[in-house]
């Protein structure tokens, strides 16, 4: 801590931090000194690969022989052959030897029916004889078929026919090797993919798990959209991108899935940016999320009657997306009009980035002649939109969650009193005021009690001896008259008891087992322990006369404790009006 005089650290904070920034340099020339080790083994070390990929794979590029309509020509691999749907382009060559052993060969296909023959052999097929409730699309997959053990010196012919015309007569690099070679090729150029997906659903599942931790309604609503955002965009990647063919390989429930999964997108980002004053203000972000939602349902309806398919209805995702930035920037360039200040800055900042990447993908889908998946930029964005806002929503929350315990530690002190921990003449004041307005067919009971001798406790034995009494009166009625009944402590000595639903008989039980306590406690102390009480229950007079009765029956009650206290005395006393 700085010393406040003359502002200097004292020496043991200024060693204390020498000693941490030496700990730091230390774990970083650690960090250094592995890294430096493993470039130089990685360099100067030589071993037989026995790895689970060591297997060769040979990617057969040229020497390919395009046939469409009676034309001929020779093409190099991939391939953008213009042809209109259902127009059957066909890609042959005759295979040749390579230097390991191969028995399969691999390709990957968008929206395209294949058949795959070797010296007019028909070996494989993909697209034809599949059952579908309604039109749509075969799928994009990789395609892979084994070969026979002579193929060597056979004509390979890769026969495609799209199902639009955007994909017809596309052919992607086709590839030749051993199943395990191929495999782990393909999840070699995905790997990157899959643990960025990892990564991403295990950070929608820790915000989702995180937002029960929260109790504003907002703020819960805030985090789990933007999990679940992430879960089902992550999801999508992992679909989009072919890898999910590793693990399932019903390539018609996956494509259904990816787009059930992309119309969601649209709806679940406005739904988030909904939750920040910024978005929640604005007419247009309301009413383009129910745009989005009549959106999502008419795609479903144009799939279910056969008017158009999933695939012919992404634009109006797109077109969602571009309403979403244009609804952004409004909002933006209307603060900026009116000089006001830009709230939620950080939403702006990872929305527009997210939307900046995802743009260049969606460029690549219609203007790339490519088959391969365009998620590689919106994978990138997604990484930086859900860890920065994930950062900053959480924190946030966690501050307004702070703000808000504050609020409730502020608010339960200005209703509680401090020594005996029950509820003040504050909260007492606040219920008796409900029992004004509010008129109600039960009526309270309202019994005052007052601990007896408190001055002479305080004047003789102390104000601890005098805390100590208030603070046992209090236990013992908070014990006696807990739930439904409520004890408040409404002056230094004062005690006030209310409550509904008692019968009288269980209220003297209440009464006679306080009692008993309070006489038991009597011989514990050396002051002497008592309370005096009056109660009643309120009727059509109302709460405040009922509180006037119950006091005059207390003061009654104390008069006559008093009275019997003067006798005894007296009694005891040797030459009084009783002593003996």
């Amino acid at each position: 801590m700085r010393n406040r005089q003359n502002g200097k650290i004292p020496a043991a904070e200024l060693k204390e931090k020498s000693k941490e920034r030496l700990r730091v340099f230390a774990l970083y020339l650690i960090l250094a000194m592995v890294i430096v080790l493993l470039i130089w083994m990685n360099g100067e070390t030589a071993a037989i690969n026995i790895g689970f990929d060591n297997e060769n794979v040979y990617t057969l590029r040229d020497g390919w022989t395009m046939e469409r309509s009676q034309e001929k020509s020779l093409v190099t691999l991939p391939m953008d052959s213009t042809a209109s749907k259902k127009e059957t382009v066909s890609y042959t060559k005759t295979l040749e030897a390579q230097d390991s052993y191969c028995n399969m060969i691999m390709f990957h296909s968008s929206h395209q029916r294949i058949k795959i023959y070797l010296d007019g052999e028909l070996l494989y097929t993909f697209g034809y004889g599949q059952s579908m409730p309604v039109h749509f699309s075969v799928g994009s997959a990789w395609q892979f078929t084994r070969l026979p053990a002579d193929w060597e010196g056979k004509e390979l012919r890769i026969e495609t026919k799209g199902v639009y015309d955007s994909y017809s007569g596309k052919q992607e690099l086709v590839y030749m090797g051993t199943k395990t070679s191929l495999v782990f090729m393909v999840a070699k150029q995905k790997m990157v993919s899959l643990l960025v997906d990892l990564f991403l659903f295990i950070m929608g599942v820790l915000l989702i798990m995180s937002s029960f931790f929260f109790r504003e309604a907002r703020t819960v609503s805030r985090i789990r959209y933007l999990g679940i955002f992430a879960i089902v965009t992550c999801t999508w990647i992992l679909l989009k991108s072919g890898v999910g063919q590793i693990f399932s390989g019903n390539i018609l429930m996956s494509m259904n899935v990816l787009y059930l999964l992309f119309g969601l997108m649209p709806v679940l980002t406005i739904s988030f940016l909904l939750t920040f004053d910024s978005f929640s203000k604005s007419t247009y972000m309301k009413g383009l999320y129910w745009f989005s939602i009549v959106c999502y349902f008419v795609m479903q309806f144009l799939q279910l009657a056969n008017v158009m398919d999933y695939t012919q209805t992404v634009s109006m995702n797109h077109i969602n997306f571009l309403l979403i930035v244009i609804g952004m920037a409004g909002i933006c360039i209307r603060k900026k009009i009116r000089g006001e200040k830009i709230e939620d800055i950080s939403v702006f900042v990872a929305c527009f980035a997210f939307a900046g990447l995802g743009a260049v993908d969606i460029y690549r889908f219609y203007f790339e002649k490519t088959m391969q998946s365009h998620v590689g930029f919106t994978q990138a964005g997604l990484i930086c939109f859900i860890c920065s806002l994930g950062y900053s929503v959480v924190k946030q929350s966690s501050e307004e969650q702070t703000r808000m315990i504050e609020n409730e530690a502020l608010k339960k002190i200005a209703y509680l009193d401090i020594l005996t921990n029950l509820p003040n003449r504050t909260a007492f004041e606040k219920q008796m005021e409900q029992y004004r307005t509010e008129h109600s067919e039960k009526r309270p009971v309202v019994m005052i009690v007052d601990l007896n001798g408190l001055k002479e406790i305080n004047d003789t034995y102390g104000h601890k001896a005098g805390d100590a009494a208030i603070i046992r009166i209090a236990q013992l009625l908070d014990r006696h008259f807990g739930q439904p009944l409520h004890t408040y402590r409404i002056g230094g000595d004062e005690f006030c008891v209310l409550g509904e639903g008692e019968t009288d008989e269980i209220f003297d039980q209440r009464i006679r087992g306080f009692l008993d306590e309070v006489e038991k406690a009597d011989r514990e102390y050396a002051f002497s322990f008592s309370a005096a009480y009056g109660y009643v229950k309120s009727g059509e007079e109302g709460i405040d006369k009922a509180f006037i009765h119950a006091d005059r029956k207390m003061y009654n009650c104390k008069m006559q404790m008093k009275q019997l206290q003067a006798a005894e005395k007296r009694r005891e006393t040797p030459g009084g009006t009783y002593g003996g």
